[in-house]
């Protein structure tokens, strides 16, 4: 089980640090190392509450509709 919530660090962190190169590509800032770190801080966060695989997912998936209502805040200035 230890080596399940390994990989889904994995994933998080490689899917986050990808969209944020994709993001990167438009002309914004390139947050594709923070984007990673987040889903990390995110993945160890859900673990140590006691999280299994699903709500390792809620929270990635909060976590993008975080960053993407950030993006939006910081755009509109």
């Amino acid at each position: 089980m230890f080596y399940t919530k390994i990989a889904l660090c994995i994933i998080g962190m490689s899917l986050f640090f990808n969209a944020g190169k994709i993001e990167a590509r438009g002309g914004a800032a390139d947050h594709a190392v923070l984007w990673s770190a987040l889903s990390l801080l995110t993945s160890l966060f859900a673990f140590w509450a006691g999280a299994g695989w699903f709500f390792w997912l809620i929270a990635q998936i909060g976590l993008l509709i975080g960053i993407a209502g950030a993006r939006v805040l910081l755009d509109r200035k």
